[in-house]
């Protein structure tokens, strides 16, 4: 990579890394709002506020684990299918 290519990677990084501590931002904001847009006291809105940062941290946890287990039963998948076309080949050789 010459020089000018390892310039434009690091500013794609660099801007990407922006672009999601933005996304955060913006999340963040969008849950204040929510919090205030409804009559009520200040510890009621505080206290939404903190369910609404404590439930997205559980969703991106659970996103996380689903992630994982995705890849495993994928993994599985793919090994079970191995293994079938193993059986079949071994059937095709004991009937011949």
């Amino acid at each position: 990579m010459d020089s000018d290519e390892q310039d434009l990677h690091s500013r794609v990084l660099e801007l990407t890394d922006t672009i999601v501590d933005l996304d955060i931002e913006i999340t963040r904001l969008k849950d204040i709002i929510a919090s205030k847009k409804w009559e009520a006291t200040e510890f009621e809105q505080d206290y939404v506020l903190f369910l609404i940062k404590e439930l997205r941290s559980k969703i991106y946890i659970l996103e996380i684990d689903n992630e994982a287990l995705r890849n495993s039963r994928d993994m599985f998948m793919n090994r079970n299918a191995e293994l079938i076309k193993t059986v079949d080949s071994l059937k095709r050789k004991l009937k011949a």
